[in-house]
């Protein structure tokens, strides 16, 4: 049997999708890139002395700060200052999941937006307002039911009913009407 001969072709290597798939790959990778972030931590060595560091003038002068919250409830009001709940015995957080400031009209519906005790809300941030001058914040939060009329409402007795901020803001200072005017508005909080 005679062997067959086998000729050879030239075969020329088509690049043309090898190219394509690289043509894709390069904005891909450089696409990943931007949400690939590298993140470092700077860490310094403690500071040894030989001896005890003295309590700076800064740091003695420093307030605790007051951490107020005001949380609206169907029923009323629970406020609370630096994790204590206003009226609870000291040193418990909360006594119970009674309103500190019970509604002006009980048995009103939800839409009555004049169910809440405004004026006694403003006079208890008052009270603090006083004891803590230099705070502003409030960190506000609500039961899932509360209108969002009753929360801005809200938001206007804790500045203060007669607060006209639009003055501080124009650099004339902060008017002694203005108790805590910058809410921060907590979801599902409680």
């Amino acid at each position: 049997m005679p062997r067959k001969k086998f000729e050879e072709e030239d075969v020329q290597a088509n690049l043309l999708p090898v190219m394509n798939i690289m043509f894709l790959l390069i904005p891909a990778l450089l696409l990943a890139m931007e949400f690939a972030s590298m993140a470092s931590i700077n860490v310094s060595p403690p500071k040894f002395s030989s001896t005890p560091s003295e309590p700076k003038p800064e740091e003695e002068k420093k307030e605790k700060p007051l951490n107020l919250k005001v949380f609206v409830m169907e029923d009323g009001y629970r406020v609370s200052a630096d994790g204590q709940q206003e009226g609870a015995e000291a040193g418990k957080a909360t006594d119970s999941k009674a309103p500190t400031i019970p509604l002006a009209k009980p048995g009103a519906p939800l839409n009555d937006y004049d169910r809440y005790d405004y004026a006694a809300l403003e006079a208890s941030v008052k009270k603090y307002k006083s004891l803590f001058p230099h705070e502003t914040i409030v960190t506000l939060s609500a039961e899932s039911k509360i209108p969002m009329q009753a929360m801005i409402n809200t938001m206007d007795a804790l500045a203060g009913r007669t607060c006209k901020i639009g003055k501080a803001l124009k650099g004339e200072g902060v008017p002694d009407d203005c108790y805590f005017w910058q809410p921060v508005v907590e979801g599902g909080a409680g």
